[in-house]
């Protein structure tokens, strides 16, 4: 089976990456000149899964997506500069602790996995003082999603430059839309409720108060360990602009973001790099995978979670288009189906 991939993202090319090794021919069309030209071209993405008080039918796909990452991830190894370094994500208000704890009680995972960390243990495992309690997974950890999406895409066959404008015109059995809000330009998807959220990280150089950092810390911002000489801190979350042009004010948003979850780490740090992308989120914030209908399917919506999800939303698609019998739960179907809108 060809299959047309309309999007060079991590999107288009993890389904590239899925379909080629179910033995399918993926054929990927990206408008621009290179891969991961948009929000999946950060050079460093901590993978890390999507949290909910219970273990519903999409708690249930990201906690799959992420023991699947990790498979994938590991098979390519120091190639997309993965660590498995561990995440703690803080506990900074009632709200999180109630939820967090409700997480770790019904995800079931075991304690090797995921546990809960009082602040002493916390600050030992981070390396740096930590405030509060924490969630704690010890096998989440960072990428570079851009040389992730080159890995996926190694040995498919890609068409850069190329802006398709009706996909009836192409050389293919089926057809996903991957390009994230570009699959609005498309009849079969223009009624559905996607829309942009613009983010920028920044890169800060490594200092002397984050030398001894060893995990990767989310506290509605998030912060990585050193990686060639910078920390990358990110990320801003502005649901209300629609470009990617780069903001000076957006670094002193995330120190600020930093110095409010650890007030300790405050410091006159120097931001060397930025980048500004725009991630697409659904009407409810979950992602709109499946069929559309003729032999066309997409993979949008990803949102800040897109590492995890975007790979086992190939697999998802991937099943289905090649008829393979790989059973995946109704409810989980039910809730990433891009009809659930209708």
């Amino acid at each position: 089976m060809r299959v047309n991939i309309i999007g060079g993202g991590l999107a288009g090319c993890a389904l590239a990456y899925v379909l080629k090794k179910a033995g399918a021919e993926p054929v990927i069309y990206e408008a621009s000149s290179e891969l991961a030209s948009g929000a999946s071209g950060n050079d460093v993405g901590i993978y890390n899964p999507r949290f909910a008080a219970q273990m519903d039918a999409l708690s249930r796909f990201y906690s799959d997506a992420f023991f699947f990452a990790l498979e994938v991830f590991e098979e390519f190894g120091e190639a997309i500069d993965w660590s498995p370094c561990g995440v703690l994500t803080l506990l900074t208000d009632a709200r999180q602790i109630k939820r967090l704890h409700k997480t770790a009680a019904s995800w079931g995972w075991p304690e090797q996995e995921m546990r809960l960390v009082v602040a002493r243990l916390a600050s030992n495992i981070a390396g740096v003082e930590i405030p509060c309690e924490c969630l704690y997974l010890p096998r989440a950890g960072h990428i570079s999603p851009k040389k992730l999406c080159h890995e996926y895409a190694r040995g498919v066959e890609v068409h850069l430059n190329t802006r398709v404008e009706d996909f009836n015109t192409l050389d293919g059995d089926i057809t996903v839309l991957a390009c994230g809000l570009g699959c609005l330009n498309f009849d079969v998807a223009a009624d559905l409720p996607l829309k942009p959220v613009r983010g920028q990280v920044s890169y800060i150089e490594a200092h002397e108060k984050l030398k001894n950092l060893k995990v990767s810390l989310g506290y509605g911002g998030h912060l990585a360990p050193a990686h060639n000489g910078m920390h990358c801190l990110g990320a801003t979350f502005q649901p209300w602009l629609d470009h990617d042009r780069l903001i000076d004010g957006d670094d002193l948003t995330n120190l600020e973001k930093l110095y409010d979850a650890i007030p300790n780490l405050v410091s006159n740090y120097k931001v060397v790099k930025r980048r500004a992308g725009l991630r697409v989120t659904s009407k409810d914030h979950f992602p709109v995978v499946g069929q559309l209908g003729g032999g066309v399917y997409i993979s949008s919506a990803h949102g800040s979670y897109g590492i995890l999800s975007s790979l086992l939303s190939a697999k998802i698609i991937s099943n289905i288009a090649l008829g393979v019998d790989e059973r995946m739960s109704l409810d989980v179907m039910k809730a990433l189906d891009p009809y659930r809108f209708l």
